[in-house]
């Protein structure tokens, strides 16, 4: 249940609301849907005062009606930078340290671990820099689909296997790496991930859903994948799913406008005004490291510093820029992920990066 907002959060989504994408951009959005087979596609533009948004399709191929406006998506990995903002606001409380070392919380499984993972931090986890291997397939993560705890049961389960696996590169994107920087949490502050998850979203007064949209409702996307040479829609009763200890490394849902609100948040952070965050520890997390940071991949393009994340799980697909010198964030989502669909969606991003103006409706 939502709650009532703090003043100046409140503040910011009263100035947030009620803009739309230009009627040329919109025609643009509808046309890459029929031509590459998106059945529904969710759009915005985000300034550090306006966020243009644009909504549409339908749940499913074969659906009629249209998808409601507040319908959720599948953020994919898009939800490490929620889970490096939760652990920013702890790090902000003095409840736990970037360089806190895992080993630190939890010194029982130190002793059978790998010796290269004995300092491994909490900032290490986040940037992807302690050397734990990735499990981003479905056959590294076979053998735990027999886990049948609780999240966080099967959380310290999973990570005291994989402190067992030989190391890998320092820098190798890791799914498990944010199991275990979630683990790291839990034992911080005596919370689940899932409490801790729920207490950020009713802070900013945002809405959130633990996996498929469409399993919560029916309405919401459905995701699609190739089958048989054939789009297919996954059907809510699906066996597909993630396991229930991966949530906090990409299996959050948000509506486009809740999900635009957060990346607007870290919009003003980077544009040097504070929030729910301090503006320094959105520096922290966009550009604290080079190449990934802390949830958030970065570059330079065209000299000027941009933050990135892209998120998927075959189904479904995010893609959210920031650019803070042009005080410009976008976000798109869609229920699919074919490589003419994810291609289509980055044109769309170069568009609009490039012609923001005309982006918005005057």
């Amino acid at each position: 249940m939502r709650k009532i907002l703090p003043y100046f959060l409140f503040l910011m989504c009263l100035i947030a609301s009620g803009q739309e994408l230009s009627d040329e951009l919109q025609t643009k959005i509808r046309q890459v849907q029929q031509e590459h087979q998106i059945p529904a596609l969710a759009v915005s533009l985000i300034t550090p005062d306006s966020i243009y948004a644009f909504v549409n399709g339908k749940s499913h191929l074969g659906k009629k009606d249209k998808i409601p406006q507040e319908a959720k998506f599948h953020l994919g990995s898009n939800t490490k930078a929620i889970t490096a903002f939760i652990a920013m606001r702890l790090v902000e409380e003095n409840k736990i340290s970037l360089d806190t070392r895992f080993f630190d919380l939890f010194p029982e499984l130190k002793e059978n671990s790998q010796a290269d993972y004995e300092e491994i931090t909490l900032g290490d986890l986040l940037s992807h820099t302690a050397k734990i291997p990735p499990y981003t397939s479905g056959l590294e993560l076979s053998r735990f689909e027999k886990l049948k705890g609780s999240a966080s049961e099967n959380r310290y389960a999973f990570a005291k296997s994989v402190l067992l696996d030989k190391p890998t590169q320092r820098g190798t994107y890791s799914n498990a790496g944010y199991v275990l920087a979630a683990l790291m949490l839990e034992k911080a502050t005596s919370k689940t991930y899932k409490q801790l998850l729920e207490k950020t979203m009713n802070d900013l007064d945002l809405d959130f859903f633990v996996g498929f949209p469409n399993k919560e409702n029916i309405d919401f996307p459905w995701g699609h994948w190739i089958e048989n040479g054939s789009l297919t829609a996954l059907e809510p009763g699906n066996e597909y799913k993630l396991a229930n200890f991966m949530s906090s490394a990409g299996d959050v849902s948000m509506s486009l406008s809740d999900y635009s609100t957060f990346i607007q948040l870290n919009l003003q952070g980077l544009t040097g005004h504070s929030n729910y965050l301090q503006s320094e520890s959105y520096e922290l997390l966009h550009f604290g490291q080079p190449e990934y940071a802390y949830g958030w991949g970065n570059s330079l393009q065209n000299g000027t510093k941009i933050s990135y994340h892209d998120g998927s799980v075959s189904t479904y697909y995010c893609h959210t820029i920031v650019i803070p010198a042009q005080k410009l964030a976008v976000v798109l989502m869609i229920n699919t992920a074919t490589k003419e669909a994810v291609k289509a969606l980055y044109e769309l991003r170069a568009w609009m990066t490039t012609h923001p103006s005309q982006s918005k409706k005057q």
